[in-house]
């Protein structure tokens, strides 16, 4: 399957898109594959749209999401040269700054575009090590696809099983540390519980703890869709230490830039995650 897949992503990015076309017919028209989330999720998250509204948002969700399946396999073969053309970013220098003086940097994102192709694009243009805060998947195919593709440019993925261990490892050394928070806590993971989009909402507490811990800056990493397969990135800061007081501070901060990007073109998150299935405890 792996090989396969390596052999499909060599197909020009047109072709693959032309096939994304055809997947998204068959995801959103003829199986509605999870159809009914996208739309409880979209009508919740955007109370004042009438059904019309809500059912355009999805479908502009389901082409964008076929298109960045494409992409991603496009990743396990695309170039640095055409990378670079297809992934902008207008303030780089915000990071290498940083990372100059001997400043390692957290930078959180979120599943909105092509994280993929950001962060791979992202590693091809530091001069610095890149390191991704990462759950492993069950599929061993899809998880062996995903780190060779991510890899390849020299990333390198942190289990988040481990990762306040490997963070203090390389704690003092400059580089770019990412994590991406916006989807579901599982049950046992910590978490706190925010309005978001109109719903009361987990989140993961990690991007404020893990930058409380070890005193890093932390930068948001918005990506937006200039043209079918072209994007721009653009940073911005969000916290800088030292930190003291004002209590998950970090976290409201990302949230609150999560929640713009989100609100700023709706239909390139990733809203066929069933994001709102657990509520909040009376224990919580």
């Amino acid at each position: 399957m792996a090989a396969l897949l390596k052999l499909f992503s060599r197909l020009p990015l047109t072709v693959l898109h032309g096939l994304g076309y055809a997947l998204y017919i068959v995801l959103y028209r003829l199986v509605g594959v999870r159809r009914a989330v996208v739309v409880r999720n979209l009508s919740s998250a955007f109370p004042n749209l009438i059904e019309a509204e809500v059912a355009d948002l999805a479908r502009r969700f389901y082409r964008s999401y076929a298109d960045v399946a494409m992409e991603m396999i496009k990743s396990i073969s695309i170039s640095q040269h055409e990378l670079a053309q297809r992934v902008r970013f207008k303030n780089l220098q915000l990071i290498t700054a940083e990372l100059d003086r001997g400043q390692p940097v957290l930078l959180t994102v979120a599943h909105y575009g092509n994280i993929e192709w950001l962060l791979l694009a992202l590693c091809c243009q530091l001069r610095y090590p890149l390191e991704a805060i990462y759950r492993p998947v069950a599929n061993p195919t899809v998880e062996k696809v995903m780190t060779t593709a991510y890899t390849r440019f020299g990333g390198v993925l942190v289990d988040d099983r481990s990762v306040i261990k490997q963070i203090m490892a390389r704690k003092h050394m400059p580089r770019v540390v990412a994590i991406a928070s916006d989807q579901a806590p599982n049950i046992n993971d910590q978490k706190v519980w925010v309005d978001f989009l109109h719903q009361e909402t987990a989140f993961f507490l990690a991007p404020d703890t893990i930058a409380r811990f070890v005193n890093y800056p932390v930068y948001f990493l918005t990506m937006n869709r200039l043209a079918r397969g072209y994007y721009e990135a653009e940073f911005k800061c969000i916290a800088q230490p030292p930190y003291v007081g004002k209590e998950r501070a970090i976290l409201k901060a990302y949230i609150a830039a999560v929640e713009k990007q989100i609100v700023t073109h709706p239909p390139d998150w990733l809203w066929m995650h069933n994001r709102w299935k657990r509520k909040k405890s009376v224990y919580e």
